[in-house]
């Protein structure tokens, strides 16, 4: 729970009771890898927060699984909103064997009726998906495959040399066969 409560206690909003409370409601889980925890058509109205591992979150496109994200730790958001009636393509799934918590949203909005503070957190927390997710879009429009390519590495230089290299091809909208000359040219 030391990564969970050190998040929590990142958040500007954050104060000691709210971030004691939120770790009182939070349930532990192991995720296996393979675990396919959020479908288009199943998902939980909760809020997971991995702890150590790796997730991935893909949707499918005329056959082809084409990955969105790839997390070795902090939140990951129900693929059906919980807030509205949206519908979204996403799945949610482990590439490896994983540990982490949720968190039910219906918990944390019956916590933020009595206190606003516990809303706010949450607004930040999704703020922060946000700004993820736009940098995301960011690099995806860098025109040249080896300065993307350079850009996520920079940015994330703990997820180029885990063993996914298709699913990272996926990621940066690059053909797996010049990832490899790619990574190749880089090797630190």
């Amino acid at each position: 729970m030391k990564r969970l409560i050190e998040k929590l206690q990142s958040l500007q909003n954050a104060s000691e009771p709210v971030v004691s409370q939120l770790a009182e409601i939070s349930v532990s889980k192991t995720f296996n890898k393979g675990l396919l925890l959020s479908t288009p058509d199943h998902s939980y109205p909760e809020l997971y927060f991995i702890e150590e591992g790796l997730a991935r979150g893909y949707f499918i496109f005329e056959g082809q699984e084409n990955t969105s994200w790839i997390l070795q730790s902090g939140f990951i958001f129900p693929t059906t909103p919980f807030f509205s009636y949206s519908q979204t393509n996403e799945y949610v799934n482990f590439l490896k064997d994983s540990s982490g918590y949720s968190i039910s949203l219906s918990q944390w909005s019956d916590l933020a009726k009595s206190n606003p503070q516990f809303l706010i957190i949450l607004l930040e927390i999704y703020e922060e998906h946000y700004w993820e997710i736009k940098q995301r879009e960011q690099m995806l429009r860098i025109r040249h495959a080896e300065t993307r390519f350079l850009y996520f590495q920079h940015k994330y230089p703990e997820l180029i040399d885990l063993p996914i290299h298709k699913i990272l091809a996926s990621l940066l909208a690059i053909e797996s066969k010049y990832l490899f000359k790619i990574k190749r040219k880089y090797r630190k």
